[in-house]
This record gives C-alpha cells, sequence and structure tokens, in this order.
C-alpha cells in the first residue's frame, strides 16, 4: 500500500496537483497584494518549487500526462483569448492601436527573429517560432501595471487595447509558424492539411455553438457556458486525433471566429471561461516554470542578457516608432509605449507546448522565452512609472468613477459625472439595468462587482474612485471591502439604506457616501418628485448647509477641484470658489 512518502504512484500525483493548487493560489494572493502582475509571483514560486531548486514540485511525475495536460490547458487558454478579439475592436481602436497590431506585430515578429538568429545561428529556421511566440504582451500583465502607474486616458488606451488585440493575433501567428516546422519535407501539403483542419473544425465547430446559443429554446441558460467550455475541449481533442499537434490552431480559431459572431449571451460565457482560465493559468505556469531546464537557461550565457536588451531597446522602441509614423502621438508618448512591452502567460504557455514536441531546440526556445519574460517584467515593470513621470505622461490623480448599481439613483450621478467629462463605469448583475445604462450613454457592464475574478477583468484605469448604490446594504458594504484594496479606503463609499446599521455598529467602514443626511430610500423620493442631478461652478465660499438652504430642496452630492477628483460630502463640509458642485435639485430648483 502507497504512502504519502512513497516515490512514485498516486500519492505522489496527488501531491503534486495539489501543490501546484496551493501555489496557484499563493500568487494570486500575492499578486493582489503586492499589486504586481500574477505572473512574477507564480515564475517565482514555480522556479524556487521546482525541480531544478527545492524539488518540491516536479512535473516529471506526470509523464505523458505533462503534455496532455499543456496542451489541454493552451488550448483553452487561446479559445478564451479569441473569444476577445471583436470586429469593432478594430473600428473603434484608434489608428495607433490599429497599426500596433498589424504592422508591429510584423516588425516585432521579424526583428525578433533576426536577433535570435544572429545571437543564436544553430536555432535555423526555428528563429521565426521565437519571433512569433514573443509578440504577446497580454493583459495579464499589462492591466496590472496600468493600474498601478496612471498614464494618461490615450496611453493607457493604446497599451490596453494593443495587449488585448494581439493576444490572439501572436497566439494564431505561433502556431501557424510551428504547424509550418512540423510540415517537413511535404511542406505544402501538410499546412494546407493542418490549417484547413483549423478551419473546418474551428470555424464550423464555432458557427454550430454560435446557433445554439442564438436559440435560446435549443438548451438551458445554465448549461451555455459549461456547453462553450466542452465544445472547445472536443474540438480540441477531435483535431489532435486527426492531425497531431493540429488542436491548438483548431481552438484558437474556433474561438476568433465565436468572438467575432458574438452570440448572444457570449459576455457571461466570457466571465465564466474567465475563471476556469485563472485556475488554469495558475496550474500550467507553476507546472511550466518548474519543469523549466534551468541548464537550458545558463546554456544561453551572455546571449541571453543581449537578446533580453535588443527585445527592450531595439526590437520594441523599432516596431513602436517605424509602426507609429503618421500617427497624432507626441515623441513622448511614443518613448512610453516603447518602454512598455512585458511579456506574459500566454508567451510562456505556447513556448513550453512547443518546447515538449520539439525537443532540444524546443527546450532553448522556451529558455530564451522565459528569459525575455523575466527581463521585460523585471525591468519594465518597477521601472514603468519613474520612466512615466519623467516623460509627463501619468496623471496625477485617476478620476474616474466606479459606479456599483445602475438602477436609477445611480445612472443619474452617473450621468452627470460622465457629461463632465469623468470616466465612469457602472456594474450590476441585472441585465435590464445594464441595458437601460447603455442605452442612456453610459459605459456599464453586466457582471458581479463582488466577484474577485471578474473584477480583476475589469479595466479600471483612470479610475480612482468607488460609489456603491444599490439598495442591498450587504452588496454596498462588502463592495467597500472589496474596492479598498484597489483604491483606498479614502476613496470608496456605501449608500445608506433603512436596512444599514449604524455608524456606531460599523466603526471600520468608511463613511457613509452622502453621509447621514441621504440615504438610498431618499434619494429614490428626489427621483420620483423629478429632482435631476445638476452641476453648478462654485464662486464664493460656502458650506453643504447653505447650498441646502440657498436652494431650497436640492441636496449636494459630490464635488470636484481643479484635479478632478471627486470629494464626498457630509452635512458641515465646504465648499471653496473654484469647485465644482453636483447636487440634486428639486424640480423647480435653479443653479
Amino acid at each position: 500500500m502507497p504512502t504519502l512518502l512513497s516515490s512514485d504512484g498516486p500519492p505522489v500525483l496527488l501531491l503534486t496537483v495539489a501543490g501546484v493548487m496551493a501555489g496557484g493560489l499563493i500568487s494570486q494572493a500575492l499578486a493582489r497584494r503586492l499589486r504586481v502582475p500574477a505572473i512574477v509571483p507564480l515564475l517565482v514560486i514555480g522556479l524556487v518549487a521546482g525541480r531544478d531548486s527545492l524539488g518540491w514540485i516536479n512535473p516529471g511525475v506526470l509523464g505523458e500526462g505533462l503534455g496532455v495536460l499543456v496542451g489541454l490547458a493552451v488550448a483553452i487558454i487561446l479559445f478564451e483569448g479569441g473569444l476577445t478579439l471583436r470586429p469593432e475592436a478594430f473600428r473603434v481602436a484608434g489608428r495607433p492601436i490599429q497599426r500596433l497590431c498589424s504592422l508591429g506585430v510584423l516588425l516585432t515578429w521579424g526583428l525578433s527573429s533576426l536577433a535570435a538568429l544572429l545571437l543564436f545561428p544553430g536555432l535555423g529556421g526555428k528563429a521565426a517560432l521565437f519571433g512569433a511566440l514573443v509578440i504577446v504582451t497580454g493583459p495579464t500583465v499589462i492591466a496590472p501595471l496600468l493600474k498601478v502607474i496612471n498614464p494618461r486616458q490615450r496611453v493607457a488606451e493604446i497599451l490596453r487595447g494593443e495587449a488585448i488585440l494581439v493576444d490572439p493575433i501572436g497566439a494564431l501567428l505561433a502556431v501557424l509558424t510551428f504547424e509550418v516546422l512540423l510540415a517537413g519535407d511535404d511542406i505544402v501539403g501538410m499546412l494546407v492539411y493542418r490549417v484547413g483542419l483549423g478551419v473546418v473544425l474551428g470555424g464550423g465547430g464555432a458557427l454550430i455553438l454560435d446557433w445554439v446559443l442564438r436559440h435560446q429554446d435549443a438548451m438551458a441558460p445554465d448549461l451555455q457556458n459549461r456547453t462553450t467550455l466542452v465544445v472547445a475541449v472536443v474540438l480540441y481533442a477531435v483535431s489532435e486525433g486527426l492531425a497531431s499537434e493540429s488542436g491548438v490552431l483548431t481552438a484558437t480559431l474556433a474561438g476568433l471566429v465565436l468572438g467575432w459572431r458574438r452570440p448572444p449571451g457570449i459576455e457571461e460565457v466570457e466571465e465564466f471561461k474567465g475563471h476556469v482560465v485563472g485556475v488554469l493559468v495558475s496550474m500550467i505556469f507553476i507546472l511550466l516554470a518548474a519543469n523549466l531546464d534551468l541548464d537550458a537557461v545558463r546554456a544561453l550565457g551572455s546571449h541571453g542578457f543581449l537578446l533580453v536588451g535588443a527585445m527592450i531597446f531595439v526590437v520594441r522602441p523599432a516596431s513602436v516608432f517605424l509602426s507609429m509614423i503618421g500617427t497624432e502621438l507626441a515623441l513622448r508618448e511614443k518613448l512610453f509605449v516603447s518602454w512598455i512591452a512585458p511579456r506574459g502567460i500566454v508567451a510562456a504557455s505556447v513556448s513550453s507546448l512547443f518546447a515538449i514536441e520539439l525537443g532540444a531546440d524546443g527546450h532553448q526556445i522556451a529558455a530564451m522565452t522565459f528569459a525575455v519574460i523575466a527581463g521585460t517584467v523585471i525591468i519594465q515593470g518597477p521601472t514603468a512609472g519613474w520612466v512615466g513621470r519623467r516623460l509627463g505622461v501619468l496623471e496625477s490623480a485617476p478620476a474616474g468613477v466606479l459606479v456599483i448599481g445602475a438602477n436609477e439613483v445611480a445612472c443619474r450621478l452617473a450621468q452627470a459625472l460622465h457629461r463632465n467629462g469623468h470616466r465612469v463605469l457602472v456594474l450590476d448583475t441585472n441585465y435590464a439595468s445594464v441595458r437601460r445604462a447603455r442605452e442612456s450613454g453610459l459605459p456599464a457592464r453586466r457582471t458581479d462587482a463582488l466577484d474577485d475574478a471578474a473584477s480583476d477583468s475589469l479595466d479600471l484605469d483612470g479610475i480612482g474612485t468607488m460609489l456603491a448604490m444599490t439598495s442591498s446594504d450587504a452588496v454596498n458594504r462588502l463592495a467597500v471591502r472589496l474596492y479598498a484594496n484597489e483604491f483606498g479606503k479614502g476613496r470608496v463609499r456605501a449608500l445608506r439604506t433603512r436596512y444599514s446599521p449604524s455608524r456606531e455598529e460599523t466603526p471600520s467602514l468608511p463613511p457613509w457616501l452622502f453621509g447621514e443626511r441621504l440615504g438610498y430610500e431618499d434619494l429614490i423620493t428626489l427621483v420620483d418628485a423629478g429632482a435631476t442631478v445638476e452641476v453648478a461652478a462654485i464662486d464664493h465660499e460656502t458650506t453643504v448647509t447653505d447650498v441646502m438652504r440657498d436652494l431650497h430642496g436640492s441636496e449636494p452630492l459630490l464635488a470636484t477641484g481643479s484635479d478632478g477628483l471627486p470629494r464626498f460630502l457630509d452635512e458641515d463640509d465646504a465648499l471653496t470658489m473654484g469647485e465644482t458642485l453636483f447636487f440634486f435639485a428639486a424640480h423647480d430648483g435653479e443653479a
């Protein structure tokens, strides 16, 4: 009977899987606490606990199952990535993002391949595979970085948009390059067969799934998320059965087609798959880091450092400046975009999958890819804020507002903020409320604001204040606790309801939004009476109490100064000259 101390058998496999899951959880917690991309603690824990270090996690015990697990995980990750590539993304992205994701991709591919070939001549044609792998930056590394450094909105949108769009594009190019390398002597026939298989299976499967999702009577709504995941896995498995190593391409194309079709309910599917991918990414990345051949990394020698330097100081700036010719970006913005290009989990996952299939050359490519990932994250991440401040492209304070709740009261305040130049994002779980908010012109998402995984996927660049304005006291207070870690305790407020406890019962929470004078039910009464949210410039020193007295029936809500940062108002707070006041005005009130 095997024991926990056995050197092989089910207990070792079980402990390996358990260790990987625990390491993933610890990494995610550390990333949130330290406000760094999750890839940093994942990489550190994987390398430290791996087979060539402490030996606590040895992926080798999985045998052939490691390749199967990595291949399946990569297929699901790339399928989910393909869902994010929407047709409207290119139309509304703006010229800089379009250029980075077209000409910039080709330049990065070509220059990276050339650098790899010059430094490691033995790679031959496989240098093109490395070049394709390091195209992607990825939202999982860019988004946390942007939250911390808070660049100006245009720069943040360019970096975020590039990361989202280039992820599936770079992965698809890497998979196609891999297929070319596998084709061997019969390169045309095998490539046509494998790509054709991917197009037929991936595209056809996605179209069938699109039809199912569009016909709500064909399947129970609660099965749609699981069905989508199962279809992605089945397409990958069938493709692998028909042609070895074709499954990843099939899954990627299926995600791209389904993402472009955008059937109803696809947002819920993306959210569900985001949870699955989050778990897979944590597990797979630790396994890959633990399985990394450190001898192959050491064998890179000084050329490995030169490769990382070339990627940071030559390839990225050249691709940005050449692709940005003719755009409206200023020199300092181009320089900043040139500095921010940390590689992420997709590059590591795909390179490790290829390493398993390509043998010695594959392990060298994986080592080179991990070197670039570690180098770009370690060098560019900590220095991004310093570079941004030197170039003058960082915001002094994020003046945007996250509003939890899409009810009438919350939307009226959000609309007033939005009209006055504030970035606003409204969240709610009610589909009808979110739809009405969108129809009124507000950026709104149907998502659970209290879900940690869902909140991680939110685009909160430029947002520094959270207002919890639902009718549920429990939801409001939980939102305050969750987003205090994101924005700071002084920048989050919950709206008081009739069921809210007294301040004495909740001393650890920030004061109520609008203090004790206004609760949810009071605001609903004002709205029902025809009150509207108005905006006025303060031209003399006054107080909240004076405004309430002078403008009979009005209720001050927020004030903003020259920096645009919203300021919460209690009963006796002062208002200074030059501030902008947002207030509920009675139907016959005048600003």
